[in-house]
């Protein structure tokens, strides 16, 4: 049976080469000893001739379990592994470990070769990398603004957690398709302006979020440079303004309604001097017709008064109404009833339309009736107001049911509402009473519907009519 060929260390000890080379060398047999090491090797881990290398590098007991020296006397091939090794202080050392075979004359492995080469304060300097990067996306992250970064074609490169959370992680989308579900570039870009004059833009937007919800922002733009000073990339920062916003439409809302109530009490006011005097007229000139008309008037104005109050408090004040079983049929039906003197006076139809199959609701009773009093009141002021003196005017009532629950329509054919008006409807005071309106009714009707869960919208075209639809739960 035929011995492996021994190694001749002869060959390694004392050779000037093997001594200069500034890195840790060793060779080692098939029972992993060392065999030779050259002089740094010796210097930094001690005379270890005929030790294993595990023991020496590792103070190990037993072999590495990926250990490059055995690969390479299994396979004969080179060999690369990073490892940490221990020099005679103690000291660790990360370490890129090449592992060589040694042949003689006929080819066969004799003895293997490793050659360290330190990587310690290499991997120091990556390790001190990737905890400065790692600082910096979580700054990047946890700054509560929307941060994204853009490259000239206007692709999302890169983009903050807060940012991904609100509109998504869609890297390489385009930024108009993400920030507003546009199909194509904006008009005004501060991204491309800065690209063109390198300058930092700022602006007001409105973008659209992933719920399909609007967020206004203050943007800013700013250019990203390489060392060379060409611009690369864009980056864009958005503060959300919304609240703020929101904040400003309801004191502007305020203003608004300070304005049309003062208006409305001035001549609801001017109403009741012209009542009195009418009244005292009457009791000057023994009058009773003159007294009777005049306290007409002075009843008229101070339920104009009731009621603007009235609804006042019930926008002003937050709370869950009750829910008790109430009849729609029956809540339609006092409100024709109220309605009925006044549109016959100016020859208004009002008709009631309510399904049989409807039934009670759980809710306010005083809520509802008020919702449907004002949407009926609305539609006869919008007859009132309508040019067309040929159209014969009417005011529809509907109750029915529909998979959701309970539906209530209120359909007129008067002036109609524009578009513009329409868009505004439940968030400004628009009216189409005339002198004593103040739109509070419509607002009313949307705390009345939303409160209980439910939901009212409008379509109408100006000049032909409108038709106000109301959703509730149960029925």
């Amino acid at each position: 049976m035929a011995t492996a060929p021994e190694f001749d260390v002869r060959e390694f000890e004392g050779g000037r080469l093997f001594d200069a080379v500034p890195s840790w060398i060793a060779v080692l047999d098939r029972n992993l000893r060392l065999v030779a090491a050259n002089k740094k090797l010796a210097e930094d881990f001690g005379d270890r001739r005929g030790e294993n290398c595990f023991a020496v590098y590792k103070g190990r007991g037993a072999p590495c379990p990926e250990c490059p020296v055995m690969r390479t006397f299994e396979d004969g091939k080179d060999h690369t592994s990073e490892e940490k090794v221990f020099d005679r202080r103690g000291l660790p050392h990360d370490v890129v470990v090449n592992s060589r075979p040694l042949r003689d004359a006929g080819g066969q492995i004799v003895a293997v070769m490793e050659l360290f080469t330190e990587i310690t304060v290499q991997k120091e300097l990556a390790n001190r990398l990737h905890e400065s990067l790692v600082r910096f996306q979580n700054l990047f992250d946890l700054v509560p603004c929307y941060i994204s970064v853009h490259d000239r074609e206007f692709r999302i490169i890169e983009a903050n957690q807060r940012f991904k959370e609100t509109f998504g992680g869609r890297p390489g989308a385009y930024c108009y398709q993400v920030y507003k579900k546009r199909a194509e570039q904006c008009a005004t870009c501060p991204v491309a302006d800065t690209f063109r004059d390198g300058a930092m833009h700022s602006g007001e937007e409105v973008m659209t979020d992933d719920a399909g919800r609007q967020i206004h922002v203050v943007v800013h733009t700013a250019p990203v440079r390489d060392s060379a000073g060409n611009i690369t990339a864009v980056i864009k920062v958005l503060d959300d303004v919304t609240e703020i916003r929101m904040l400003q439409d309801k004191l502007a809302l305020l203003g608004g309604l300070v304005g049309s109530i003062a208006h409305s009490v001035k001549n609801i006011l001017e109403g009741l001097r012209g009542g009195v005097y009418i009244v005292n007229l009457g009791f000057r000139n023994n009058n009773q017709e003159d007294v009777r008309t005049g306290w007409e008037m002075v009843e008229r104005n101070v339920g104009r008064v009731s009621g603007l109050i009235m609804d006042m408090l019930y926008c002003a004040r937050e709370r869950s109404p009750r829910r008790v079983p109430v009849s729609l049929p029956a809540v339609v039906g006092e409100v024709i009833e109220l309605f009925l003197p006044r549109t016959r006076s100016v020859g208004i139809a009002l008709q009631a339309r309510v399904s049989e199959d409807i039934n009670t609701i759980p809710a306010e009773p005083k809520d509802i009736h008020s919702l449907i009093s004002n949407l009926v009141a609305n539609a006869i002021d919008a007859c009132c107001s309508d040019q067309n003196e040929q159209k014969e005017h009417r005011v529809v009532v509907r109750v029915f049911r529909d998979a959701a629950g309970a539906v209530i329509e209120v359909e007129d054919n008067g002036a109609g509402i524009d578009e513009e008006t329409r868009g505004k409807l439940f968030t400004v005071f628009f009216s189409t009473k005339g002198t004593f309106g103040t739109g509070l009714g419509l607002l009313v009707s949307h705390k009345v519907a939303t409160e209980h869960g439910g939901s009212i919208s409008v379509k109408s075209t100006a000049g032909e009519g409108s038709v106000f639809t109301v959703r509730l739960p149960g029925g």
